[in-house]
């Protein structure tokens, strides 16, 4: 190729190249950042799925098969829909990490000897739709399938929460939870 015909592709790449990469930062730029969600608010969203988890009949046996067993939960919520909500009972989706761990009433007996490592559990971003009825979405496992399933249940502001993870803190924060449950007197309210 002479030095004319590759100044003629590089007229013709160049823009072009300019061009491409200039939709991709518009897109990108596009994606609005989600709305830092006061505190108290969040905390109040996080109590309502975790107290809507731990009473679903559906979702005690979403780790465990067998009856028995159930749900012990902590939240940390990411986002809502409608993004403007101020109150709970504006929202109608929460969207959060949670992790659960299954308790029996063996577990509980042994009290501060139960091994909290050994107990069942879960820990996944989920859509929760206040209903009523209350209902909840979740990714599906799999290599392929749980990054579209992502990308299919939370809205694109909340995908980059949903992909990260949680902080770490929520294994400790679930850890003490069941360890209060297990030293109190009264049976878990989730137990009913």
């Amino acid at each position: 190729m002479n030095g004319k015909h590759a100044r003629r592709w590089a007229l013709v790449l160049v823009p072009l190249l300019l061009v491409a990469s200039g939709v991709f930062v518009l897109r990108w730029l596009s994606v609005p950042n989600p709305r830092k969600l006061p505190e108290p608010f969040r905390e109040q969203l996080a109590s309502r799925v975790v107290d809507a988890l731990e009473h679903d009949p559906a979702f005690r046996t979403e780790v465990i098969r067998e009856p028995g067993p159930w749900p012990v939960c902590v939240a940390s919520v990411f986002g809502v829909t409608p993004d403007s909500a101020d109150a709970v009972d504006e929202v109608d989706t929460i969207y959060t990490h949670v992790f659960c761990k299954w308790l029996s009433e063996a577990d509980v007996a042994k009290g501060p000897d139960t091994d909290l490592s050994r107990l069942g559990g879960v820990s996944m971003p989920i859509a929760v739709r206040l209903g009523p009825p209350v209902s909840y979405q979740e990714p599906k496992d799999g290599e392929g399938v749980y990054p579209d399933s992502i990308r299919r249940i939370f809205p694109k502001p909340l995908q980059a929460a949903a992909f990260s993870g949680p902080a770490p803190s929520i294994g400790d924060a679930l850890d003490e939870r069941i360890r209060h449950l297990i030293s109190s007197p009264v049976p878990s309210p989730s137990h009913s």
